[in-house]
């Protein structure tokens, strides 16, 4: 208390506060004082704000006449950890999304870069829930921050039988295993590696995890028909006791597969008498 007037302690936050996972700050009144004080347990975090931009273009390979309730999402992913979903670092929405090319400004936080990490572009349009066009190979974001513009090229989807109802890419999503002869699995824990593939766009190679031994195999894919054949499944083999008995109905299951078919965000795979064996959910981890 100076001459009767209360003065406001000014003071420079630290710079984690916008999404420290450590703690939060509150601010209290102590003596006429305002202060901040970090707090360690009960905080909400929050990701931090963007303070960067991907730049670039997203072209259509074929003229296209989109009609107006259509709606343009590019999404910044980290793809860094293979056996985990891609998180999410920034995305761009347009909605009415107008007619391609579409100019790409998707800002993200800087802080997310990290060196020996990989980044990806990927660009969306959808009609209500609809997939219609959608990057169809992998986009790198370079590393240094001078040369983050990304062109990327869209492929028309075509309205068959199989993915009529996607909202999401076949191709490059990473898709989590929820349930295997029509039980579902429990939801993992965070961190945890779960039975997923994830079907290459540039070579007909098909990758992920059973949850514990990682696993590669051609695929063999015919949309026109809905028919989809997985070859020899070559993995590691490392022994896991909680999992190898789900592990090895999944890789069974996967051999058995003989076609597809995408509703909404999920995958279903099915047998030779369209009987179906395998249930997926297309996943991406928010930021965080």
């Amino acid at each position: 208390m100076v001459n009767g007037a209360t003065q406001a302690l000014s003071i420079q936050l630290p710079p984690w506060r916008n999404g420290s996972r450590l703690g939060c700050l509150r601010r209290g009144l102590y003596g006429g004082v305002v202060v901040w004080i970090l707090g360690v347990t009960g905080c909400v975090t929050r990701p931090p704000a963007p303070d960067a931009v991907v730049t670039g273009v997203a072209l259509s390979r074929e003229r296209v006449m989109l009609p107006p309730e259509a709606v343009f999402e590019a999404t910044l992913l980290d793809v860094t950890q293979p056996d985990q979903p891609p998180v999410v670092l920034g995305r761009q929405r347009r909605q009415p999304a107008g007619q391609p090319p579409y100019a790409l400004w998707i800002p993200y936080p800087s802080a997310g870069f990290v060196p020996k990490g990989r980044y990806e572009v990927r660009t969306t349009v959808t009609l209500e829930g609809r997939l219609l066009l959608a990057s169809d190979r992998r986009y790198p974001v370079p590393q240094d921050a001078a040369y983050r513009h990304v062109d990327v090229q869209m492929q028309r989807l075509l309205p068959l039988a199989a993915t009529v109802e996607a909202s999401v890419p076949l191709l490059l999503t990473h898709w989590r295993l929820v349930e295997m002869a029509g039980e579902a699995l429990s939801r993992p824990a965070d961190g945890v590696s779960v039975p997923h593939l994830v079907f290459q766009a540039d070579e007909p190679r098909v990758a992920g995890s059973g949850g514990c031994n990682r696993f590669l195999a051609d695929y063999e894919l015919q949309p026109q028909s809905g028919h989809l054949r997985m070859g020899q499944l070559v993995s590691n083999i490392s022994l896991c006791l909680q999992s190898s008995g789900l592990e090895t109905q999944y890789f069974e299951a996967l051999l058995a597969v003989r076609g597809f078919r995408q509703v909404g965000t999920q995958l279903l795979l099915r047998g030779a008498e369209g009987e179906q064996l395998l249930r997926f959910e297309a996943v991406e981890t928010p930021p965080g």
